[in-house]
């Protein structure tokens, strides 16, 4: 039976840089996977048109969003909120109260939902990751939002890999071989051309490193996603090996997961993950 992933990220491409790759592998054992930006984006950029009307990067930056989604067969939606605009608050808690009790079938939700730790660096991050962990409990209670039908169990959480270590170092559970889709994610990222090849070599002062041409482009940021996932499986070597004793991969993307959601057995780690 086909499982319900959703993947929910603060801007329109932290989910798909995150965990693109075991998005792909879910899609290809044909489960469903959603992704989720809980903003527009609008403020990821620096040219004057963009300043004038940020609802024309809006605009662009769905087109990508929804084309990287196409590269693995997902969907894309977004919430809809101002890039940096992300408060824990009421009316935002009860969107994503909404939003997780509606991605899957009525009464059951999402199987899974990945998202990033709530100690990110950047403000976004954190408070996508605060709302999403605020709305887990509320997700099986009747009267809250009653008009989306509450959940008879709630989902497992995980958060994907980051190198954060102030609060607490990021802790594998489990660690995804993706050496067969790591170009899939590569042409998940390039579908994002706005922020890979204008607004992060802006924000980094990396505009003379960074290719013009689609081929330059293209080795550029499958090289980045090579680099990046390889650091991870390193990262965990232990934890892979353990798994996979044995095993020979390149790259991979690892999760921890939530105190927050249902707790799931070895077992069922086999059947939550494509591993």
């Amino acid at each position: 039976m086909s499982l319900y992933v959703l993947c929910i990220g603060a801007h329109p491409d932290d989910a798909e840089f995150s965990v693109g790759g075991t998005a792909a592998r879910y899609c290809q054992r044909g489960d469903i996977v959603h992704l989720i930006s809980v903003t527009n984006g609008d403020r990821g950029h620096y040219t004057e048109e963009y300043r004038q009307d940020r609802s024309k990067l809006a605009a662009r930056r769905t087109k990508e969003a929804a084309n990287s989604a196409a590269v693995i067969g997902a969907t894309w939606e977004t919430m809809g909120i101002h890039d940096g605009d992300v408060y824990v608050d009421i009316p935002s808690t009860e969107a994503m109260i909404r939003l997780i009790r509606s991605s899957g079938p009525p009464g059951k939700g999402p199987d899974i939902v990945l998202l990033n730790r709530p100690v990110d660096y950047h403000r976004d991050h954190r408070y996508t990751a605060q709302l999403v962990l605020d709305a887990t409990y509320m997700l099986t209670v009747p009267l809250m939002c009653p008009d989306v039908r509450h959940l008879n169990r709630m989902p497992v959480f995980a958060y994907w890999q980051d190198s954060f270590t102030e609060t607490a170092p990021f802790r594998a559970d489990v660690v995804v071989p993706i050496d067969d889709v790591i170009e899939d994610k590569a042409r998940m990222a390039v579908a994002h051309e706005s922020q890979f090849f204008e607004w992060l070599p802006f924000n980094h002062g990396d505009f003379a490193n960074t290719p013009k041409d689609e081929e330059g482009r293209w080795q550029f940021v499958l090289n980045s996603t090579c680099r990046r996932n390889r650091a991870v499986r390193d990262a965990h070597a232990a934890r892979l090996d353990a798994q996979y004793p044995g095993n020979t991969c390149q790259y991979a993307e690892a999760f921890q997961i939530s105190e927050y959601g249902s707790q799931p057995s070895p077992e069922d780690l086999k059947r939550l993950f494509p591993i």
